[in-house]
């Protein structure tokens, strides 16, 4: 099978990126109420297990690169409903941005490959 184009590194690099688009979406687009502190939490969330996830780019290696991976997929389904249940998704901005976020996410996982065994 066919190694997979991002690597642990362009991962790591991809999650901050996706934690700044978290933490800079809200005021960017003028998100209030769920909405922004929705983007907050989840994007430190993300942050957070970037950060000590098996990794070039992490403050400390902590999680296993693959676990990472599980956490990511299994977190799937609260990124769907959370934005829904809290009301976050009111505002067409708030529904465009976290769909883009979503569909960010969604490809990024696809596209890792989960089995690296080295940095790259």
């Amino acid at each position: 099978m066919a190694t997979k184009p991002i690597s642990k590194k362009a991962h790591g690099a991809i999650d901050y990126g996706f934690l700044g688009m978290m933490l800079a979406g809200p005021s960017l687009l003028g998100l209030t109420g769920p909405a922004k502190t929705l983007a907050y939490l989840v994007g430190g969330v993300q942050g957070g297990l970037n950060a000590v996830t098996d990794q070039p780019l992490a403050v400390k290696r902590l999680v296993p690169f693959r676990t990472h991976g599980t956490i990511e997929l299994a977190s799937g389904p609260a990124f769907v409903l959370l934005p829904t249940i809290t009301g976050a998704l009111k505002e067409p901005k708030a529904r465009a941005f976290f769909g883009v976020a979503l569909g960010l996410l969604a490809t990024v996982y696809a596209l890792t490959d989960w089995d690296a065994t080295t940095d790259g």
